[in-house]
């Protein structure tokens, strides 16, 4: 159950001019390609969590040589002198399986994304129309920023399908990736659109098409 300050939260929007379209779902439930495909459709610009998130453990960031000196050696991809690349698959695999190592990553990660989000909001602030790709919109409280949330709503057995496919996981691998987030019901609940991508079919470009008058 979340209290009444959690709700209170889970329903703040942007009250700016600019539109911002909040684009969430669970994992492998599509939301990079509905991104993609209304920016392909639309030219609205797309700042996306995910990519923020990548460009947080680059090599010698701040954050990546935090991260490699908590982990060391179970995560580096290459070890030289000169280079020491984040192995993301084996990282993955560690926070997945403890919560403790999952917060204390999120806990440098979040701040930096959040930054990479304000400073492009701000480049892009005479545009009419943005598109942001959060992952964690609500975990994170990203409601605010938003001026309306779109959720993309898929079938655990689909993501299962998808993730496995995508990232090589076991089942028990993709089940931990889905159970790490927040329940969709909450999430649906205060979204302001639902789109559902549960089949492996483009019906989800109709709703789009429908919601968005395109």
């Amino acid at each position: 159950m979340i209290d009444q300050k959690q709700t209170n939260k889970l329903c703040l929007r942007w009250k700016g001019k600019q539109r911002r379209i909040g684009i969430t779902g669970g994992i492998a439930s599509g939301k990079t390609i509905i991104g993609d495909f209304l920016f392909q459709a639309k030219q609205w610009p797309i700042l996306d969590a995910d990519l923020y998130a990548h460009e947080a453990l680059r090599a010698e960031s701040q954050i990546a040589k935090k991260v490699l000196l908590r982990y060391g050696n179970k995560i580096i991809q290459n070890s030289s002198k000169n280079d020491q690349t984040i192995n993301r698959k084996a990282l993955a695999k560690i926070i997945f399986q403890n919560d403790i190592e999952k917060n204390w990553l999120e806990g440098i990660i979040h701040p930096f994304v959040n930054k990479r989000i304000e400073e492009e909001l701000e480049n892009l602030k005479s545009n009419s129309i943005v598109i942001l790709i959060i992952p964690l919109l609500f975990e994170k409280n990203y409601t605010g920023i938003c001026s309306e949330i779109c959720y993309i709503d898929c079938s655990r057995s689909m993501q299962l399908k998808r993730l496995q496919l995508r990232d090589q996981l076991s089942l028990e691998e993709a089940n931990q990736r889905i159970d790490a987030q927040w329940d969709k019901a909450l999430k649906k609940e205060f979204s302001d659109h639902i789109i559902n991508n549960s089949n492996n079919d483009e019906t989800w470009k109709v709703q789009l098409k429908k919601l968005y008058n395109f």
